[in-house]
């Protein structure tokens, strides 16, 4: 940790100062869905604030605010039209693929890392192997942090006769629920329903192998056998159990159906502790009490993450200031305090890199995040989201759009997967 704190204080001291003394401070404008209601923003934007004050005078980024739905493909826009910003963050693989990686449109970290080993040291490897390319040229860098996905229940609406990760399915927790409901959503990207959904498909035999192979070399038939059982079940959880304000609901309308007492369940990531915590009551309502929720994994000890596809890169369209600044503020990302403020707000673990004794002390603080974490054991099944394993048009819009037949039975489950399976094949043809 010392080598790294070395290097990010070099960096905070010699990039800056590229070109002069008395250069005019570098602008980055990088457009970005961590804004406005987006629970990502919670953390970045501060982070963006902390980084813009340590290199007051030499680099200054401005967040341009973008719908996560519109993100992906707005970046595939802006790079035919050779307007790329200088930082992204992961993008369309499809384009990424076929057009950015084959014409070299991107800052290749490999050289970088092996001048700075104390950042390649702490990476997780499944990433760096993913980023690798056959030439040996490194594309993006993800943070050396993990966050498996599970659930939050309200342990003062429902009282589980165990914990979620010991139950056998959805089925056994679903008998449970009585008359309480959970907080679907079809708008966005659906993402607390796709989170279900990739639990339910990872549960099943060869459904953790199916996603694990497929971050890549993406689904395009979803007419196969555990994709089908997995929407079949997903259907009748979303007619039997889907909060009254699923249809058209967006991330803020979910999370507010479970902190409302209208849901008693919630799929979401670590990053949702905060808005348990005491001081942001003010998303409380209808008597809900953050100190009553529980963390877990899914029915059948399933957890989502995913540690490999494209993350942070830097265009090579860039100037080479602004190309430094990029590199610059994903360093400061990397950064010992900066991913132990991370994994402090967000949950997660950096398993290669060593912690600080204030960090562990804080960490235990925070019961909740501590049981979320630490519900991931040796037997749980770790896989990728199903929406990091489909083209980003499905995942982020066409999957929501279907999802409102698929709740009032005007489309069966083997309908569903033919049109996302029409859907996909379309895609293969742009």
């Amino acid at each position: 940790m010392k080598k790294l704190v070395a290097l990010f204080l070099f960096l905070a001291l010699t990039l800056g100062m590229v070109g002069g003394v008395f250069a005019e401070v570098v602008e980055l404008k990088i457009p970005h869905y961590k804004t406005g209601e987006n629970v990502g923003a919670v953390f970045f934007m501060p982070q963006v604030e902390r980084f813009n004050k340590m290199y007051e005078g030499k680099y200054h980024i401005t967040i341009e605010e973008l719908t996560q739905d519109m993100y992906a493909e707005k970046m595939k826009q802006l790079g035919q039209q050779k307007k790329l910003p200088a930082i992204i963050e992961g993008g369309e693989m499809e384009w990424i693929e076929r057009a950015v990686i084959p014409n070299n449109m991107f800052f290749d970290w490999a050289p970088y890392l092996e001048e700075h080993p104390e950042l390649k040291d702490i990476l997780l490897e499944d990433s760096l192997a993913f980023n690798t390319m056959a030439d040996g040229k490194v594309f993006s860098i993800l943070l050396p942090v993990t966050r498996p996905m599970g659930m939050y229940y309200n342990g003062d609406m429902v009282q589980f006769s165990k914990v979620p990760g010991e139950m056998a399915n959805w089925d056994e927790l679903a008998a449970e629920l009585g008359d309480n409901k959970m907080a679907f959503m079809t708008g966005e990207n659906a993402w607390t329903t796709m989170l279900v959904y990739s639990s339910l498909i990872a549960a099943q035999e060869g459904g953790a192998e199916l996603l694990r192979n497929s971050v890549r070399d993406k689904v395009v038939d979803f007419n196969q056998p555990i994709i089908l059982k997995a929407t079949e079940k997903l259907q009748e959880l979303l007619q039997k159990y889907a909060s009254a304000n699923t249809v058209g609901a967006v991330y803020a309308d979910a999370a507010n159906a479970f902190m409302s007492k209208n849901a008693a369940v919630i799929a979401n990531g670590s990053w949702m502790v905060g808005d348990f915590q005491a001081e942001n009551n003010d998303k409380w309502s209808n008597g809900f009490d953050g100190k009553t929720v529980r963390g877990a994994v899914f029915p059948g000890n399933v957890a989502l993450a995913n540690n490999s596809g494209y993350s942070w890169w830097v265009p090579s369209t860039v100037s080479k200031e602004e190309q430094e600044a990029a590199i610059a503020f994903i360093t400061f990302m990397c950064s010992p305090e900066e991913l132990e403020a991370y994994m402090l707000a967000e949950g997660g673990i950096a398993p290669k890199m060593e912690t600080s004794a204030e960090y562990k002390a804080e960490a235990e603080k925070n019961a909740l995040l501590y049981e979320y974490v630490n519900a991931v054991n040796s037997e749980t099944i770790l896989a990728p989201s199903f929406g990091d394993c489909i083209p980003s048009s499905i995942a982020n819009v066409e999957f929501g759009k279907l999802l409102p037949k698929l709740i009032d039975g005007s489309m069966s489950a083997e309908q569903f997967c033919t049109e996302l399976s029409n859907k996909a094949a379309e895609t293969l043809m742009d």
